[in-house]
């Protein structure tokens, strides 16, 4: 093995262990569930805050996400340099994230509205779980292909199974979000805990998020 390979695989290695702890899960989670409530909400009470719950979900989450980083993950394993490649995946999760939220939303927006709705739209909207679910397979390999973390391609397949199944037993779309959302969370906090157990906080270690 050459040594730029050994540097490539110290890094993969290093990269998995850096998002082992869980946190980007919980993001994940966070953001199906809240997605799902905005949808009820908007049910409930007709205040369209499912129109607005991917932006203001990304700007509220995200800065505590590279909190929690500071004080659980650095204070652990000490600060990772993850570069410019591993920045990009993790940007372009996020990204993923966001683009997949604005269409679902789209969708429901164009298939709630009350005239001049497109046939194609009614086509989509009568399937569109199996759709979504689809789609979330597609994406969860991707990102578990190209960030190492096969977690990823589960949450997909999950996802999948849950909008296939209740495409046909008629469960509602935000309530499938919700169950979702909730799994994820519970996952990404028992490898939080995990990953605490794994590396406990030494005495005297550094509080990276003073820096």
């Amino acid at each position: 093995m050459t040594k730029q390979n050994t540097l490539r695989e110290i890094e993969r290695k290093t990269y998995m262990s850096y998002h082992q702890d869980g946190l980007i899960d919980i993001v994940i989670g966070l953001y199906a569930l809240a997605f799902g409530l905005g949808i009820v909400i908007d049910r409930l009470f007709d205040l369209s805050f499912a129109s607005i719950m991917p932006a203001i979900l990304i700007a509220i989450v995200l800065p505590i996400w590279i909190q929690a980083k500071r004080k659980i993950t650095m204070p652990r394993i000490g600060y990772v340099n993850i570069g410019t490649k591993g920045s990009s995946k993790l940007f372009a999760l996020l990204l993923g994230l966001m683009v997949a939220g604005f269409g679902v939303l789209f969708l429901f927006t164009m298939a709630t509205a009350q005239n001049g709705r497109p046939v194609w739209i009614d086509t989509i909207f009568e399937y569109g779980m199996i759709v979504v679910g689809l789609g979330s397979a597609v994406i969860g390999s991707l990102f578990a292909y190209t960030m190492g973390l096969k977690r990823l391609h589960g949450y997909g397949l999950l996802t999948l199974a849950l909008f296939v199944s209740g495409h046909f037993l008629s469960v509602p779309f935000e309530y499938l979000l919700l169950v979702i959302g909730s799994v994820i969370i519970a996952s990404g906090a028992a490898l939080l805990v995990q990953f605490t157990r794994r590396y406990p906080l030494q005495k005297g270690a550094p509080d990276n998020g003073a820096q």
